[in-house]
């Protein structure tokens, strides 16, 4: 299965990020999928507070010290609804060999291994949807279709510049940073309880969240009521390696309206600052990820406001657990 002086061992990230991000990019190169990953941003993914880099994660090296494959089995430490996702690449010139079967197969089981005696735990993956060839080989290891994502793009070519609605009275917006951090994770749970599949963030978790590489917390805002209570938020981000793939945007990260202010225009007028503030710092657009089942109507709302689909993911369950 592995060329002669290939090795297996577990992931060490300060050694083998860069040839990583080479794989991972190789790979998305080779099925289309314009997404493309960084060192900063693996780096931060393979030293989460969340991971057991030693025990989650398994690298194929070739004698030369390219990476040819590698898993990590990413855990979402939710006492409700446990579950691992699953996550492997092939570099293209090795594909075929059974190499992501095997990866596959040690994903499954080091997810038994983390969620053994949380009888409600599940093992996920998600995939590209041009990924044909990841998608069959989940799909023959016992996996099922559950859900779609998309990710969508506003370019501003040719498209006049947004002008930001009007708020109810008694709210305004402040940058994202005069708001009290704690305040904001806890709004941010509140907003997202009632989406699919969401796990409440702790502390720590949010803490590496809003300080990650790609945050721009200098476009990220808030919006306040009279007591100076946040009831609306978005976090903005940059992916400069995707610069020539998909072009220089900015990505709506994260987008979350108070439940009982929803239906007030309060992310809309949060979207059409966030669309300003790019095109006026030299963007060619924005870009977010939506659920395609969003039960807030996200979709229509981004349609409404110039977003169109670039591109989905489809994401599988294993086994017969149900998840919701």
């Amino acid at each position: 299965m592995l060329p002669a002086g290939a090795t297996l061992r577990p992931v060490r990230p300060e050694v083998d990020v860069a040839a990583l991000v080479e794989l991972v990019n190789a790979d998305a190169a080779h099925v289309g999928n314009p997404i493309r990953d960084s060192v900063e941003d693996m780096m931060e993914e393979l030293t989460g507070s969340e991971i057991e880099v030693a025990r989650d994660t398994l690298i194929a090296v070739a004698a030369d010290g390219t990476a040819i494959g590698w898993a990590f089995a990413n855990r979402v430490a939710d006492p409700e609804r446990p579950r691992v996702f699953l996550f492997g690449r092939v570099h293209p010139a090795h594909q075929g060999r059974g190499i992501g079967r095997a990866l596959l197969r040690w994903t499954k089981a080091r997810a038994e291994e983390i969620l053994d005696g949380h009888p409600g735990g599940t093992a996920q993956a998600q995939n590209y949807e041009g990924d044909v060839r990841a998608r069959r080989l989940c799909e023959s290891e016992g996996a099922r279709a559950i859900r779609w994502f998309a990710e969508m793009v506003h370019m501003f070519a040719n498209r006049k510049e947004e002008i930001a609605s009007p708020l109810p009275a008694g709210l305004r917006v402040v940058p994202y940073g005069e708001v009290d951090a704690e305040t904001l994770r806890i709004l941010h749970n509140h907003c997202f309880a009632d989406h699919w599949g969401y796990s409440a963030l702790n502390e720590v978790i949010w803490r590496e969240r809003i300080e990650a590489s790609s945050v721009r917390m200098a476009a990220s805002e808030a919006i306040v009521d009279r007591r100076g209570a946040p009831v609306a938020y978005q976090i903005s981000e940059e992916f400069p390696q995707d610069a020539e793939t998909l072009g220089n945007l900015r990505w709506l990260g994260t987008l979350g309206v108070h439940r009982d202010h929803r239906g007030k225009g309060l992310a809309t007028h949060l979207i059409q600052r966030h669309l300003s503030q790019a095109r006026r710092e030299g963007l060619e657009g924005s870009a977010l990820g939506v659920d395609s089942d969003s039960l807030t109507g996200a979709n229509a709302l981004y349609e409404r406001l110039g977003y169109t689909r670039l591109q989905g993911s489809v994401r599988y369950i294993f086994g017969d657990a149900e998840f919701s």
